[in-house]
């Protein structure tokens, strides 16, 4: 048995925690223990799939379900689930993806390679539909000067899921874990992640799969909006700095000060400044342009 606990929060996902569960129960290497954080859900299904797998005497490895009382969110539940957790290497698993068969074994070999990383990532599935065999991604350089810059003719930011990201227990209690003002809408794996990319912590990439993204049954991407990334570039415009990416982190202010409707001619003219310089990036034309009535009503229609 593997140094590994693999740590599975919920709150919606009903009967699908039982196929993420499956998946870690088929690995070829198991892990240490499985832990469920449930975030206090109201969600009979949920609930019931819980207390099923709570008495479950009949698997390989032990399952334990940790009850919050006061739904946090994903940033929250997360972090009860990794302080509970025994094992030093720990695998975040979402409630509605799953574990391909060797992914653990891939994981633990990777660490026993080098005792001196902190995480590593792997390719993952990325499945857009039911029923469809996905498409594989290899996030291949994950600095953050190339994930932070905009997507080629696009205003979204070159950020890759991570394939699970497997992580040393040490790493999560040097950065102090996931912030708890971050949650589902506020782009909480982001601010951890862009945290132990700066912090200077070693890690390496794992060819194979080692995650399978149900991007179809989430409902998370949809709630993401230009303020999540505001709130990204406002708290660590600092990095962007550094990184040279002034130009980007004042368009992502920019474009949510207009969903806010508020400080829109402050970025506009930070921005400005910046293609002056001669920094002309298409997203910042793109985000100079961009009427702010057009964002102001998709935010209203969002709230509501």
């Amino acid at each position: 048995m593997s140094n590994i606990s693999v740590v599975i929060t919920c709150y919606l996902e009903g009967e699908l925690i039982y196929g993420a569960v499956n998946s870690v129960l088929c690995q070829l290497v198991l892990p240490q223990e499985i832990i469920i954080v449930n975030d206090a859900s109201t969600d009979r299904a949920t609930i019931a799939v819980c207390r099923d797998l709570e008495l479950r005497k009949d698997t390989n490895c032990p399952i334990r379900i940790i009850w919050r009382d006061v739904n946090g969110g994903s940033s929250i539940a997360r972090n009860t689930g990794f302080s509970n957790a025994t094992a030093e290497i720990l695998v975040p698993l979402d409630a509605d993806d799953l574990l391909p068969v060797d992914a653990l074994k891939l994981i633990e070999s990777a660490f026993r390679s080098d005792p001196n990383l902190s995480f590593v990532y792997g390719s993952y599935i990325r499945q857009d539909f039911a029923e469809s065999n996905g498409v594989t991604v290899n996030p291949h350089d994950i600095s953050l000067r190339v994930m932070l810059r905009a997507k080629r003719f696009s205003l979204s930011s070159n950020w890759k899921l991570l394939g699970t990201t497997p992580l040393k227990r040490s790493l999560w209690e040097s950065l102090g874990g996931y912030d708890p003002n971050f949650g589902v809408k506020d782009l909480h794996d982001v601010e951890f992640w862009m945290r132990a990319i700066a912090s200077g912590a070693k890690y390496i990439n794992i060819p194979e799969v080692i995650y399978i993204w149900r991007k179809y049954l989430g409902s998370n991407s949809r709630l993401v909006t230009p303020l999540a990334w505001y709130q990204i570039a406002e708290k660590y415009f600092e990095i962007y700095t550094d990184l040279g990416l002034e130009y980007r982190a004042n368009e992502l202010l920019l474009l949510g000060s207009k969903w806010l409707d508020r400080d829109i001619d402050i970025y506009r003219q930070k921005l400005w400044k910046s293609l002056w310089k001669g920094e002309i990036h298409f997203s910042s034309l793109v985000a100079i342009a961009l009427p702010r009535q057009l964002l102001k009503f998709l935010a209203n229609w969002h709230r509501r």
